[in-house]
């Protein structure tokens, strides 16, 4: 694939061992920047002696100066008792990590797994991540369902483990901020172009700085269009993104920001599920990389459109008021039929579809405030922060009415559907279903200095939790949760002015969606999180290392419950995981600059999850998982050229399935029994190059998957895999002012 061309760009280099750092950091710390004249040379970075911020574009850093997404304190990631992982502007430039998917495939800790061609996952510590934000903002879609292009975000900062005092209702899997680009107040101007491997191409423009009035009004667009298609099967993608933002200087202590951005993903081939893995005798079925048993009109668009405002007002000293608002609208509107049922024979029978009109409309409102700022006490100064939040998200869809006829579902051969005519309803103009979810929530958090090396960061989160569903003709079902108390509290100390230990506690409240195959609500998932680690901060905290040991527990998890037969919509069923979930593991990080010139975001994580009974869960997910990704510009003569590479490694995976006998019972059903589908360890290596012709021009190359690996991405679910991707190349070029 190929992605917007880059400011820098990467080669292999091995991972490092941590013990090699502080030598290596030393001798780093008492070199002397230079500068060049040679004309070729990039500028370094734009990293001062007081370190990094928390901007991360044009610092060429793979790493950030401070975050919020924890706690929404302003603290660095070493003050903050919880591990956090960044992918920076440049680490997506330079490995083309062009979708919100790719940039978590290069984050630590992160499993990234398709359910079919367009429904993407990710997990953590054992369980799937539900909670988003945008510019930390909650956002209460349950999936990001359009995978969001990253051309309009400067970082995506990553908190692995429970969210609760910044999410509310939340498990202890993590939570994902995407932070969009800001108005420069320099002019600024990029344009890009890529192409690559199954014709896909990619192009952009990205344009920011002062307006009117000496630069108190600035303003930022980007634009970017993709053109592709697949490795799969009739499978293409076009997708258009629009993001514009003004930012206004009211006065010399008040910043208004509003903006709106704009996703369209369209989309032809669709899938809705994944490749079968066994025939109707039994055997394997052996079905390629390029298998795509969907119509050539299968179609799952969609539409996302956001519009928000910020507020930031400084008020007495150090103190300000930061109020946000944001309103997105998600329009789906296309035609799936997917040969997912069944099991495959070779004279093209044996298969069923799954087959369904998607239209409908989900909205999401929601509203922050909040003050921070420092206060005296017993001798030293404290961080507080106290703030309000409520979002509502509502979905609705049209009373759809299925002029299908009774067979249309009976794929008579799987061999060829070319002949099957497009999927036929008829809209009554009645509304068929009306989910809503309503969260309110007030927050508070301080960090105490109790000591020079002492520090304390405790937090509380009260609210309501409300969720109602409407499902034409069934009656309504609803839900309410009051008076939600979600602790928070960490502890840490400081060896040195590089090191510091922690240890951290959140409760974990979720009140869930899903449903039984009775449309019944499950019980609300409650638990406990805990976290102990180390953190460094070297280099005026442009190099960070993390380690970490985390454990927790958690009651009435959902899990999908295949052993029930999807609704009649398509609709999946859950069921309770039962009491006694127990997750517990260790992960180490290293990200940044290593050395001058020298950027790499390295880690490790070992995950075990284990049920009331001892056995393990989440066998699908893989117990270890090594990420590396490395840059370095090279010295001397070639200082225009950026190489590096990304090795992805992981541990085996296994699910159990439904695997055919060869007989069938009474019903003319097929006769399964349970056996497990496995993918072994296997390893992924990116490489990437970029040479700089001049200070307005590059080139940039890309191969993912470097040897080809074949693998599943997803092994079991309803009885099928998920094929990852093949090699593929690009080549791109980029113009800045």
């Amino acid at each position: 694939m190929f992605a917007p061309i880059t400011r820098s760009m990467t080669l292999t280099l091995g991972l490092i061992s941590s013990a090699a750092c502080p030598q290596l950091l030393a001798d780093t710390e008492q070199e002397e920047v230079k500068k060049t004249t040679r004309s070729l040379e990039l500028g370094t970075t734009s990293v001062t002696a007081q370190g990094l911020g928390a901007t991360t574009e044009n610092t060429g850093s793979y790493t950030t100066g401070s975050t919020s997404t924890a706690t929404k304190l302003n603290l660095s990631i070493r003050e903050t008792p919880q591990s956090i992982s960044v992918v920076t502007r440049q680490e997506m430039d330079d490995f083309d990590l062009n979708t919100l998917t790719e940039a978590m495939r290069h984050t630590t800790g992160i499993v990234v797994q398709h359910n079919d061609s367009d429904r993407v996952s990710y997990s953590s510590r054992g369980y799937t991540i539900n909670n988003f934000q945008i510019d930390g903002m909650l956002n209460t879609f349950s999936f990001m369902k359009t995978d969001a292009d990253t051309i309009i975000y400067d970082r995506i900062e990553v908190v692995r483990g429970a969210t609760g005092l910044t999410t509310g209702a939340g498990d202890p899997s993590g939570t994902i901020n995407m932070i969009r680009k800001r108005p420069t107040h320099q002019l600024q101007a990029k344009a890009g172009a890529s192409g690559g491997s199954y014709d896909n191409y990619y192009s952009y423009v990205d344009v920011g700085g002062p307006l009117a009035f000496d630069g108190r009004l600035r303003g930022r667009t980007v634009l970017a269009y993709r053109d592709s298609k697949s490795f799969r099967d009739i499978y293409a993608l076009k997708r258009e993104v629009a993001y514009g933002i003004l930012e206004a200087d009211l006065s010399d202590s008040t910043v208004l920001a509003v903006g709106y951005d704009y996703q369209d993903k369209q989309v032809k081939g669709s899938s809705w599920g994944t490749t079968p893995y066994w025939t109707g005798s039994g055997d394997k079925a052996n079905f390629g990389r390029s298998t795509n048993l969907a119509t050539s009109w299968s179609s799952w668009p969609m539409k996302d459109k956001t519009a928000f405002a910020t507020l930031d007002q400084q008020l007495v000293n150090d103190w300000r008021l930061k109020a946000a608002y944001t309103h997105r609208t998600s329009d789906a509107e296309g035609k799936v039929y997917y040969a997912g049922g069944g099991f495959p024979n070779p004279d093209g029978t044996g298969m069923s579809a799954y087959a369904s009109h998607f239209i409908g409309e989900e909205k999401m409102s929601a509203v922050d405030v909040n003050i921070s700022g420092t206060y005296p006490l017993f001798g030293r100064d404290h961080e507080l922060m106290v703030g309000y939040g409520q979002a509502k998200n509502d979905n609705t869809s049209p009373l759809m009415v299925d002029l299908n006829p009774d067979d249309y579902y009976n794929i008579p051969n799987w061999q060829d559907m070319s002949a099957i005519p497009k999927y036929q309803d008829f809209n009554t103009g009645i509304e068929g279903t009306h989910d809503v979810i309503k969260q309110k929530s007030g927050y508070l958090a301080t960090r105490f200095n109790l000591t020079d090396q002492w520090h304390a960061v405790l937090g509380t989160r009260y609210g309501s939790w409300q969720s109602s569903s409407t499902n034409f003709p069934a009656p309504k079902v609803s839900q309410t949760q009051n008076d939600v108390i979600t602790p928070y509290a960490g502890v840490l100390y400081d060896f040195t002015d590089e090191l510091t230990a922690y240890a951290s506690y959140t409760d974990i409240f979720k009140p869930t969606t899903s449903k039984d195959a009775s449309n019944s609500y499950l019980e609300p998932v409650v638990g406990s999180n805990y976290e102990l680690g180390l953190k460094g901060s070297f280099l005026q905290e442009r190099l960070n290392l993390s380690t970490a040991v985390f454990w927790s527990k958690q009651d009435n998890v959902p899990e999908i419950d295949d052993s029930v037969p999807r609704g009649p919509k398509g609709e999946e069923y859950y069921k309770s995981g039962g009491k006694g979930n127990k997750i517990n593991g260790f992960e180490v990080e290293l990200a940044g600059e290593v050395m001058r010139d020298w950027n790499m975001l390295a880690g490790y994580t070992y995950t075990h999850s284990r049920n009331a009974a001892g056995q393990r869960m989440n066998t699908a997910a893989p117990l270890n998982m090594l990420k590396i990704s490395s840059t370095y510009r090279l010295p001397g003569d070639w200082n225009a050229m950026t190489v590096g590479a990304a090795v992805n490694w992981q541990s085996d995976i296994y699910r159990a399935a439904n695997r055919p006998t060869g007989e069938k019972n009474d019903k003319g059903n097929p006769i399964t029994f349970k056996e497990d589908i496995t993918q072994k360890s296997y390893t992924l290596v990116d490489l990437m190059a970029r040479y700089k012709f001049d200070e307005h021009v590059s080139a940039s190359l890309n191969v993912k998957n470097l040897f080809d690996e074949k693998y599943y991405e997803n092994v079991g679910f309803y009885n099928g895999v998920f094929w990852g991707d093949p090699r593929t190349v690009s080549v791109g070029l980029e113009w800045t002012l």
